[in-house]
């Protein structure tokens, strides 16, 4: 006789637990995030200055059919897409072609979220955990801890993060003996993680499923053979994912060699730039909170629960690597506090990155884990009471008490002060509801368990909600986003009215300021927020300001803007250095009528020789002085012009401090790196001449020139590898010109100059992409032909 199938039931019983953790995540998204905002803060501010005007930005390039490869509204010109954190490549980001960039936002953030706690339900039921400890493990991981501050304030963080769960599944496979499904899916993790924008994030990652892999390998002890086998399909799915990466990490590697971030160890000013590695480190800071009282805290349940994970025979490899990374991570998110830090900056790629605390995401998911074990180590334990064995009845106490004692112990902390700073009525109140619930739960029937199993599991997600939200706007509605609005009008015409010439928008953090929304209007910003930029930017933006190549104080690395016009140290006034606007073709300063109160922006303007200009439409006084004043600067230099006479560049500092003078006339001499070829027999005119730019686009421009003797095209554009050159149509080499810019030697006669962006980077990078693409495609396709999983994923969920 036939059994009957009972497939479709538990199909059923996964997309109904599946969708009630969805549903409580978009709840929590609403409640939490959506709702609670009161005000804008310093932990959003980057949503607003970097990434919301980056998306609307970038999205209408590529409708129009151009892809964010260079951006030369920002910083005399960057190399956009190397910077990664915009994820420009990034398949999800797809929203931002078919939404409004602020619902985009908002959905982008919400279906992330979701997609995380799916992912770590499914990593749960895969790892053979029960349905309630699954979601136990998603709403820990989730919906507390820094995942919600990711999600809500660095989304290129919080996505790269998003594909960890996902990973781990095919980490469990490829240790049991998986096959290429498993390999593909790993892959795709991996490339999604990078293709997000943080590599941060994404090295963090690996770190987490090589680990975990391991301690699972040690677990299963598959002998020699196997285990190479499987180490072999591991590293082999991680190259694949890297590849899957390439169309944004080839650009970011050839940045790396040539930008303000190497592959250099930083030093702890630089790592911590916020308050030094003690006072600037957020995670010593909520410890304060570790047990109960604030969003980033554990929960009285959810400790309780961790403590009984290594009572779980059956997932001991799991339990002790949960406990162990949970550790580790902890103590590398402290930094110099503890001794081991030197452990984490030995290790491969991590002393290249700021913000160590940022590791603490990963001890999130560490201890999500060790409490979804613990609880499946309780029930289990009860379950087997029935059982006549001495080793059933020895298991039945230890797994459950471990879980009793873990409540008294974290209530004895609150009530002696630690672990709690908002009372300790509520944390009591959580552990006699857990310890009831236990008791029930050991003495109850059966049948009657899940019931207080779900109240368990209510227990350690509910105690998030009776935490303090953050309660800053984030820009998820037009509402919002209507902040860029105000200045709207100055702006357009700006765009119009500078033409070929750069216009400094002098903006200290002010979201209605944000320059990289200029390329909207066509309005070329001399500065914008972009952290991860090349040296020779950061070397002449710091010249100018403080007379030296190198930043020697807080934030300790270029980030592109320019909030200050004071000069550290003894270094004279940046006004001093003004040559250098002009040299860039800065024709225009706006500055916030307000921040003339400021004595120092003030005397720059003086000194400068900056004019002020008839006002700005929309911009009328106003008591808070919030409107814009327009200046002219009167000594700006054309964008594009002909130099006959050229001198070897001298070392950037020397450079700096000579093409800075008030004196230097880059049309009668300029500096050259490399050989112009200018024949000495055939000495031009003493002063050049401006040229003219007929073509003006993203990643074409074209320059009309006439020399009257050979000479060099200065274009005052941002030099870097990809661009390439022709004069009449016939390549030739671009040379770098007083530090920042580009030269071209063209003889004598009128010249159609071509300047095109076609980096080598993004080209080899799009084939790996593409290629590692075809290859998952094909593992998937062909299915598991290696070494055959025990059991499907959704069918173990």
């Amino acid at each position: 006789m036939l059994e009957p199938d009972h497939s479709w039931r538990s199909r059923r019983t996964t997309f109904g637990v599946l969708s009630a953790v969805a549903v409580l995540v978009s709840f929590f998204w609403v409640t939490r995030l959506l709702l609670p905002g009161t005000h804008r803060g310093f932990s959003s501010i980057d949503d607003y200055l970097l990434y919301l005007p980056a998306y609307e930005v970038a999205a209408g390039w590529i409708k129009r059919g151009v892809l964010p490869l260079w951006n030369p509204y920002a910083l005399c010109g960057i190399p956009w897409v190397a910077g990664l954190q915009e994820g420009f490549f990034y398949p999800p980001h797809v929203l931002y072609l078919l939404l409004p960039t602020p619902t985009a936002f908002a959905a982008s953030t919400l279906l992330h979220l979701v997609f995380l706690a799916v992912s770590t339900v499914l990593f749960a039921r895969r790892a053979g955990l029960g349905v309630a400890a699954a979601v136990l493990a998603a709403g820990l991981f989730v919906l507390r801890g820094t995942i919600p501050d990711f999600a809500a304030a660095e989304p290129s963080q919080f996505e790269a993060l998003t594909w960890l769960p996902l990973g781990s599944v095919a980490v469990l496979d490829l240790a049991r003996g998986g096959g290429r499904r498993s390999v593909a899916l790993l892959a795709l993790a991996a490339a999604f993680s990078f293709l997000a924008g943080y590599p941060q994030i994404s090295v963090y990652v690996i770190y987490t499923w090589t680990t975990l892999f391991i301690a699972l390998l040690l677990g299963a002890r598959p002998g020699l053979r196997g285990g190479a086998a499987a180490a072999g399909c591991f590293a082999a799915a991680l190259a694949l994912g890297a590849l899957g990466g390439g169309v944004q990490l080839l650009p970011g590697m050839e940045l790396l060699h040539l930008g303000t971030r190497t592959s250099e160890p930083l030093s702890f000013d630089t790592m911590f730039p916020v308050g030094g590695p003690i006072l600037g480190n957020p995670v010593r800071a909520s410890l304060d909170d570790a047990i109960s009282g604030s969003r980033f805290s554990f929960g009285v349940v959810g400790l309780a629960l961790a403590v009984a994970a290594p009572f779980a025979a059956r997932r001991r490899p799991l339990a002790l690597w949960a406990l162990g990374w949970c550790a580790l991570t902890l103590v590398f998110a402290l930094g110099p506090l503890t001794p081991l830090f030197p452990v984490y900056l030995a290790l491969p790629t991590l002393a290249w990155f700021r913000a160590p605390n940022r590791i603490v995401c990963l001890t999130e998911f560490a201890f999500a884990t060790a409490a979804a074990v613990g609880l499946d180590a309780v029930m289990t334990a009860l379950g087997s009471r029935v059982g006549t064995t001495p080793a059933a009845r020895i298991r039945v106490p230890w797994a459950l008490l471990a879980a009793l004692l873990g409540l008294v112990a974290t209530s004895a902390l609150v009530l002696a002060g630690v672990g709690s700073s908002s009372g300790i009525w509520p944390a009591a109140l959580l552990a006699a509801g857990g310890t009831a619930a236990l008791a029930a739960l050991a003495w109850s029937r059966p049948e009657r368990r899940p019931a207080f199993v779900g109240v368990l599991v209510a227990l350690a997600i509910g105690e998030v909600f009776l935490t303090p939200p953050l309660d800053e706007i984030l820009p998820y509605t037009s509402t919002a986003a209507a902040i860029y609005r105000r200045h709207e009008p100055a702006f357009a015409l700006l765009g119009k009215m500078a033409g070929p010439f750069r216009v400094w928008i002098f903006n200290v953090s002010n979201p209605e300021l944000t320059q990289k929304r200029g390329a909207l209007y066509g309005l070329r910003s001399f500065e914008d927020y972009e952290p991860v930029n090349p040296k020779r930017h950061s070397q002449y933006y710091t010249y100018f300001i403080d007379g030296k190549t190198t930043v020697s104080h807080w934030p300790w690395l270029f980030a592109g803007n320019i909030t200050k016009l004071r000069a550290h140290g003894a270094s004279p006034p940046p006004a001093t250095r003004r040559r250098l606007l002009d040299l860039a073709a800065v024709g225009f300063m706006v500055v916030p009528r307000i921040a003339l109160r400021d004595a120092h922006v003030r005397d720059f303007v003086t000194a400068a020789g900056m004019r002020e200009f008839w006002p700005l439409p929309g911009e009328r006084p106003t008591p808070s002085a919030q409107e814009l004043a327009l200046f002219m600067n009167p000594h700006v230099l054309p964008r594009a012009y002909v130099v006959y006479r050229t001198r070897v560049a001298p070392p950037a500092a020397e450079l700096l401090e000579k093409i800075s003078r008030d004196d230097f006339d880059p049309l009668s001499e300029s500096y050259v790196e490399g050989d112009v070829g200018i024949p000495p027999a055939f000495p031009g005119p003493a002063r050049g001449v401006p040229a003219r730019i007929m073509v003006d686009q993203e990643r074409t421009v074209e320059v009309r020139a006439t020399a009257a003797a050979p000479g060099l095209l200065v274009l005052a554009d941002s030099f870097y590898p990809g661009w390439q050159a022709t004069v009449d149509g016939v390549p030739a080499p671009i040379l770098p010109t007083n530090h920042l810019f580009r030269g071209v030697p063209i003889p004598a006669g009128s010249h159609l100059v071509r300047f095109e962006y076609r980096p080598w980077s993004f080209r080899l990078g799009a084939i790996a992409s593409l290629g590692s693409l075809g290859v998952v495609v094909l593992l998937l396709w062909t299915g598991r032909t290696m070494h055959e999983p025990r059991v499907g994923i959704l069918r173990a969920a």
